[in-house]
C-alpha cells in the first residue's frame, strides 16, 4: 500500500440518514436480547423504566456533542472537541480516554457474536468465529465507510424484522388472551424500588454509549454541521424508543420475571411467543449484529479519533496515512484490528464489559465542562445560553458523573492506568510541556 501524506481528507459520502443508521446500529437494536436478564433483578422487572431513564440521560450529553459538532465538524470525536472548547492537553486525554472505550467495544462484540455463534454451531469454536469477524470486519473497514454504512442498513433491516416480528407476535398472543397487556415494566407496585430502577439504569446506560460514535465520522458526512447533531440526537431518540417498547412488551410475555434464568431471559421470551425457529433466527440475527455492526463500528469509531490524532502529530503519524482509493485510515484500522483480535482471544466478557464504559463516560465529563467553559463562561450570557450552555450540559456531566463513580473498582484501577499511559504520552511529545501541545490547525 501506497502511504499518502496525512493531510488529505477522507471521503465525504455520509447523509443524516446514514449516520443516524449508523449510531443505532452502533448501539445494536436487539441487544436487549443479550443484556435483559442481567437487568431484571437490580430493576426488580423494570426493564423499560430503567431505558427509558437512561435515554433522557444521555440526551443532555447528546445535546453538548450537537453543539460542539456544529461549531467544529471535524474527526476526532471527544478529542477534537475538549481540545478546541479548552485545551489541547486536555483534549488529548479526553481523547486517549475515550480510546479505551472504543478499543474495548470490538472486543466485547466479538466475545457475544462469538459465544451465540457457538450455541448455534456447537462444531465451530469460539475462538475460529472470533477469528473471521475480525478479518472481516477489518476488510470491510479498509474498503471504505460507504461500505461500513451499506452493510449497516442491512444488518438494521434484519434486526428490525426481528423486533417487528417479535412486536406482532406478542400482539397476537395479547389479542387471543394468551397474555395480558401490564405496565410492570415501568411500575410494578410490589416490587417498586427507585433505587433498584437507578442501579439499573447505571448499567443499562451502556447500552447508549455508541451514539458519540457518529461523532467521529464529520469528516465523511456531506454537511457535518447540521448532521452530526441531528444525527446524535436522532440516534439517541431511536435506540431508546427501541429499547422501551421492546422490554415493556417483553414484561408482558413473562410480568413474573423471577422464573426467568438471567443467563437466557429473552431467549425464553422470543421462544414463548414465536417458538424455536424464531428463536434460532433471533440467536443468528444477534451473531451479525454484535459481531458484524457493533464490531465493525467500533473500528470505523476508533480508528477515526487515531487518525485524527495522527494528523496533529501527537501520536505517530503514520495513523493519519489514507489508502490512495479509498481515502481509509488504514493503518489505524489495521492496528486496531490486531488490538481487538489480541483482546479477543485473551479477556473474558466479564472483564470487558467492567472496563468499557470509562473511557466514554470519562470523556463525556469532560465534554460537558468543555461545553460550559467554551460557550457559558467565555460567551454571551443570555437566558437561553444559561440552559443550553450551562443547565443542559451540568445535567449531563452529573449524570455521567454519578455513572462513572459507579463503576466497579477494576474499571477505575484498569481506566486510571491507561489514563497515565496517556499523560506519560503527552509528557514526551511536549518535552515535559515545554513545547506546545499538537492540536488541529482551524
Amino acid at each position: 500500500m501506497e502511504e499518502v501524506a496525512a493531510h488529505e481528507s477522507l471521503k465525504r459520502s455520509l447523509s443524516t440518514k446514514d449516520l443516524i443508521i449508523y449510531g443505532i446500529i452502533f448501539m445494536i437494536p436487539v441487544a436487549p436480547v443479550a443484556f435483559y436478564g442481567s437487568f431484571l433483578q437490580p430493576a426488580n422487572g423494570m426493564v423499560a423504566l430503567a431505558y427509558l431513564v437512561g435515554m433522557i440521560a444521555m440526551l443532555f450529553t447528546g445535546f453538548s456533542y450537537a453543539t460542539m459538532s456544529h461549531r467544529y465538524p471535524y474527526s476526532g470525536s471527544v478529542y477534537t472537541y475538549v481540545q478546541q472548547g479548552t485545551t489541547p492537553a486536555l483534549g488529548f486525554i479526553g481523547g486517549w480516554g475515550i480510546c479505551l472505550d472504543y478499543l474495548l467495544i470490538p472486543t466485547i462484540t466479538y466475545l457475544i457474536s462469538a459465544s451465540f455463534g457457538h450455541e448455534l454451531l456447537p462444531g465451530v469454536p469460539a475462538w475460529a468465529w472470533i477469528i473471521f469477524i475480525a478479518i472481516f470486519n477489518t476488510i470491510v473497514n479498509l474498503a471504505g465507510v460507504n461500505i461500513v454504512s451499506r452493510i449497516s442498513w442491512l444488518l438494521f433491516g434484519l434486526q428490525a424484522l426481528v423486533l417487528l416480528t417479535f412486536i406482532a407476535l406478542t400482539l397476537r398472543l395479547a389479542f387471543l388472551g394468551e397474555i395480558r397487556p401490564t405496565t410492570t415494566a415501568f411500575y410494578n407496585p410490589a416490587h417498586f424500588n427507585f433505587h433498584g430502577v437507578l442501579q439499573a439504569t447505571g448499567i443499562v446506560i451502556v447500552s447508549y454509549l455508541g451514539f458519540d460514535a457518529i461523532s467521529t465520522l464529520a469528516e465523511e458526512a456531506t454537511e457535518p454541521r447540521k448532521s452530526v447533531g441531528r444525527a446524535i440526537i436522532g440516534a439517541i431518540v431511536g435506540i431508546g424508543s427501541l429499547f422501551v417498547i421492546t422490554t415493556w412488551l417483553a414484561g408482558w410475555v413473562a410480568p413474573h420475571y423471577q422464573s426467568l434464568n438471567p443467563a437466557t431471559a429473552f431467549s425464553q421470551i422470543i421462544n414463548r411467543v414465536g417458538g424455536p425457529v424464531f428463536t434460532k433466527f433471533t440467536d443468528f440475527v444477534v451473531v451479525l449484529s454484535f459481531g458484524l455492526a457493533g464490531g465493525q463500528e467500533g473500528q470505523t469509531a476508533v480508528s477515526r479519533i487515531l487518525y485524527a490524532m495522527g494528523r496533529d502529530g501527537i501520536l505517530p503519524r503514520p495513523l493519519a496515512y489514507l489508502h490512495p482509493k479509498h481515502r481509509t485510515p488504514w493503518a489505524a484500522i489495521i492496528l486496531v484490528g490486531i488490538i481487538s483480535l489480541i483482546f479477543s482471544l485473551t479477556l473474558d466478557q466479564d472483564t470487558v464489559s467492567n472496563l468499557v464504559s470509562f473511557g466514554a463516560l470519562f470523556g463525556f465529563l469532560l465534554l460537558n465542562l468543555s461545553v460550559v467553559y467554551r460557550f457559558y463562561i467565555r460567551g454571551k450570557k443570555t437566558v437561553l445560553n444559561t440552559i443550553k450552555y450551562l443547565v443542559s450540559p451540568l445535567i449531563g456531566f452529573f449524570v455521567s458523573l454519578w455513572i462513572f463513580l459507579s463503576l466497579a473498582p477494576a474499571a477505575k484501577i484498569v481506566g486510571g492506568i491507561w489514563l497515565v499511559i496517556g499523560l506519560i504520552i503527552l509528557l514526551i511529545s511536549t518535552r515535559g510541556f515545554r513545547k506546545p501541545t499538537p492540536k488541529l490547525d482551524l
